[in-house]
């Protein structure tokens, strides 16, 4: 069968692995092509194909004998729900795509079906941030409308704060807006979603640290077995399919613990990044990228494998100054047998980028457990630390 995969974001190798092995015929139509994924693809076509810029029509020609339609980019999800759409092929529907790709018509959606979410305003100007301040004094976040990987995510506590980083959010924004809310304390957690037909079938719950020089880099993430979402936040993730309008998807969904309670924070139809698909897969046996294809394809979904951890985790360098070294991954897990997989993302002789998004990350480092109580963390955080020191480049606290 033929899968027409419309944009492809960094880190997306397994997927690509996935369908090969699953015995798919993939074409991929990108742009950007910030993954370099046009070696492992059948057929690829250097054309732009995010929201702002897509030529709908020319990708639907494209797309025509294929058998499923899909992306692995968030900027392009519009783009592919509606070239599915022209197709009469599954997807996750227009609708659904276009909530995704707007944090405030995420919150004006789940205003009117009942998902509780901080107070914001939409922003377009600085009189936009002036009201919002005058309506209340509690700190706030302020980020692009519809970026992301946490770019360009601030914490203000003033207008004059907002003001003065107003500017660059803006810059981060394809549509030049921005949403400001106000700021909710807890923990955070994701649950991952696939939805067929509009049905929930299958969900796991991961754990998040976030931190860096802004307090929203993604800093880690973990699951376990015990992780399934309670009745709470099923219910949650049931109103949101049905608010959305989601017909055919995996889901990422983002929520905030507020005092024992779930608060949506922001959700998308696309698998999470970040690595929590291969979390998933090695604690929960759930290949979402397989199922991402065979809901794209129509084809039945497949039942879970065995899984080969009870716990699995990532964790991420954020680092500064220029890399001195290309550091070799036997260095840093020898010894350290819970840490499957070690990635050096920045090559020796670059500069690091400020931390201000998750792109800017300098490495990470991957494992899991067959037990409860190893010392899966500790080794991760081990990994990393050495492997900052070993490339030159000092964790950033």
């Amino acid at each position: 069968m033929r899968l027409f995969v419309i944009g492809a974001d960094p880190h997306r190798e397994r997927a690509f692995a996935t369908w090969a092995r699953a015995g798919l015929s993939v074409t991929l139509a990108d742009g950007v092509s910030a993954g370099g994924y046009e070696h492992v693809v059948d057929r690829f076509h250097p054309i732009e194909v995010r929201d702002e810029n897509a030529d709908t029509e020319w990708l639907v020609r494209m797309a025509a004998g294929h058998d499923g339609v899909t992306t692995l980019a968030e900027g392009a999800l519009v783009t592919a729900a509606t070239v599915a759409r022209k197709l009469g092929l599954p997807g996750p529907g227009v609708h659904a795509a276009r909530t995704a790709r707007s944090k405030v018509r995420q919150r004006e959606i789940g205003a009117r079906h009942g998902l509780a979410g901080p107070r914001y305003a939409a922003v377009r100007g600085p009189e936009d941030l002036g009201r919002f301040f005058a309506a209340g004094r509690a700190g706030a976040v302020l980020k692009p409308l519809d970026s992301a990987g946490s770019a360009a995510v601030v914490a203000v506590h003033t207008l004059d704060e907002a003001l003065d980083r107003w500017p660059r959010v803006r810059a981060t924004s394809p549509s030049r807006t921005g949403i400001v809310e106000e700021y909710l304390p807890g923990a955070e957690v994701s649950v991952e979603a696939v939805v067929r037909g509009g049905e929930v079938v299958f969900t796991s719950l991961t754990r998040k640290e976030t931190g860096g020089p802004t307090g929203f880099l993604e800093v880690a993430h973990a699951t376990g077995q015990a992780d399934r979402p309670g009745a709470e936040v099923s219910a949650l993730v049931d109103r949101l399919v049905t608010a959305w309008e989601v017909e055919s998807a995996v889901l990422h969904v983002e929520l905030k613990v507020d005092d024992a309670r779930f608060v949506l924070l922001e959700a998308t139809v696309r698998p999470a990044g970040d690595f929590i698909t291969e979390l998933v897969a090695a604690v929960h046996g759930r290949d979402l990228y397989l199922d991402q294809a065979r809901l794209a394809l129509g084809r039945p979904l497949t039942a879970d494998r065995p899984a080969r951890a009870r716990r699995a985790e990532v964790r991420f360098l954020l680092a500064s100054g220029t890399v001195r070294r290309t550091v070799s991954p036997v260095e840093v897990t020898a010894g350290r047998p819970y840490v499957k997989i070690v990635r050096q993302l920045a090559q020796a002789g670059c500069r690091l980028a400020p931390l201000t998004a998750n792109w800017a990350r300098a490495g990470y480092a991957l494992g899991w457990s067959t037990d409860d109580t190893g010392p899966l963390t500790g080794q991760l955080r081990a990994a990393i630390s050495d492997l900052g020191r070993l490339m030159g480049t000092p964790e950033v606290a």
